[in-house]
């Protein structure tokens, strides 16, 4: 079982990779099926807290709350290597 702190750092992690950001969104059980089986109940959790957290880079988009995306390439990069993270190949300055 990962941690909070990991979790959430390979979930802004993934949806930095994909460049979820902008009109593309993704379903928070497509996100959440991005984590082993045994943490996809804490992942949700964990989504929807990190939408109504002014500081993580992730916010619900849409009439409903089913979509995320982020609130920026940068931020995510930032919340990522903040958080004790690496940056996926695509998005390293390096």
């Amino acid at each position: 079982m990962t941690d909070d702190r990991s979790l959430r750092v390979k979930i802004v992690r993934q949806l930095a990779r994909k460049k979820v950001v902008g009109s593309h969104k993704k379903q928070v059980d497509t996100v959440k099926n991005w984590c082993a089986t045994s943490d996809q109940g804490r992942a949700e959790k964990l989504i929807r807290e990190m939408i109504s957290d002014p500081d993580a880079p992730l916010e619900g988009y849409g009439g409903s709350r089913g979509n995320v995306r982020l609130t920026s390439i940068d931020a995510a990069k930032e919340y990522i290597v903040g958080h004790g993270g690496e940056l996926p190949w695509g998005l390293r300055d390096d």
